[in-house]
């Protein structure tokens, strides 16, 4: 009973984890998409886009989450071994296809899915017993 609990506590963390990653990957480049191209060809254009980059809400919640993420990881390292921890984190691909689908209108290739499909086998096959 001991190991089922400490099993679900691993995977809910995880879990939290890469959704962090996700959501925040995905307010990262809804935010650049405001801001626009990265192009500075001077000093006044870099302070313009800094600035822009700065006052953004999406980039700002991006970073908070992004931060958030980085000390939750460092809890999950102190929890539990890497070996198992930073394979669990390849579902943060599969999070971010679908957040891309439905929150930027993202479509993927049926090779794409097919890619998905095949990260979601690998990280059964890392945690199957």
């Amino acid at each position: 009973m001991e190991n089922i609990k400490l099993i679900s506590t691993f995977f809910f963390w995880i879990f939290i984890y890469t959704f962090l990653l996700a959501f925040g990957q995905v307010l990262l480049k809804l935010g650049v998409n405001q801001v626009g191209t990265f192009s500075a060809k001077g000093m006044e254009e870099a302070l313009q886009i800094a600035f822009s980059v700065i006052k953004n809400p999406y980039i700002i919640g991006a970073c908070t989450l992004m931060t958030s993420s980085f000390f939750l990881w460092m809890a999950i390292l102190s929890w539990f071994k890497l070996s198992l921890a930073l394979p669990l984190t390849a579902i943060t691909y599969i999070i971010v296809a679908v957040l891309s689908y439905f929150m930027l209108d993202e479509k993927l290739a049926l090779l794409n899915y097919f890619g998905i499909v095949l990260v979601t086998a690998g990280v059964f096959f890392l945690v199957y017993k």
